[in-house]
């Protein structure tokens, strides 16, 4: 049946030859995890993919990247040029700049390779697929995997925003965040009022490395979560008040 799936959707020209390859790991993934999918699940497989070929090919890229195929899904599911799912909120006219200017750029004269970390990271949308028990991939699955891949620009970008998967996830089966999930987060501003010191203080140490920060994503603006804030605040030994 898969076989057929693939065949159906995938034409043999040299410009699709890449997305054959897409299909061959996810195939290889399902065969292996004994899983039976919906055909429908390819569809949106198939539609992303070509998105990241030509994305791939108008920036005269050798390498179909797990950079570009993120891009791409943000661009796909963004709203007036930002992705918003509960705690996360990223402008994706930031990441795809990011995108532009970093991916090496070759003669694009043939389709474009997957690299490694695409390939590792359709393994990992297949195992976030198998996770939820469910036989289609939906915008959930590709959020999670993007989180959870732990490299490239997705990595990065997760990092700096600090929101874990589990936090998404119960966003999701739940419809909102229990307070009790997510930290407060701090301006340095703010940070300073709570601590009683002066802004520049707080970026001194933020720069020092004796207080974490992280930036939201594709934006300079810095955030401090309350238990990191909490860290630089030292008790007193027995004796030492006065």
């Amino acid at each position: 049946m898969l076989n057929n799936v693939i065949r159906t959707y995938m034409p043999t020209s040299p410009y699709c030859q890449g997305i054959q390859r897409c299909f061959a790991y996810f195939k290889d993934v399902w065969h292996h995890a004994g899983m039976v999918l919906q055909e429908t699940a390819y569809e949106d497989l198939r539609e992303l993919a070509e998105a990241s070929e030509r994305e791939a090919i108008r920036l005269k890229a050798d390498f179909h990247t797990l950079d570009i195929v993120f891009a791409v899904y943000l661009r796909r599911t963004s709203r007036f040029g930002f992705f918003s799912f509960g705690p996360i909120n990223i402008d994706v006219r930031l990441i795809e700049d990011i995108v532009e200017r970093t991916t090496p750029k070759g003669e694009g004269t043939h389709p474009p390779k997957h690299s490694d970390d695409f390939v590792r990271f359709s393994q990992r949308l297949m195992e976030e697929l198998r996770r939820s028990g469910r036989t289609k991939l939906d915008d959930l699955h590709w959020l999670l995997a993007f989180m959870r891949c732990g490299e490239g620009l997705p990595h990065r970008v997760f990092s700096e925003l600090g929101v874990t998967p589990e936090q998404v996830e119960e966003y999701a089966r739940n419809g909102g965040m229990s307070p009790a999930s997510l930290e407060k987060l701090y301006s340095p501003e703010e940070a300073a009022a709570y601590l009683n010191v002066h802004v520049q203080t707080v970026r001194a140490w933020i720069r020092s490395g004796r207080l974490r920060a992280r930036r939201l994503a594709g934006q300079r603006a810095l955030r401090i979560t309350a238990s990191d804030l909490r860290s630089v605040l030292e008790p007193l030994e027995l004796g030492e008040a006065g």
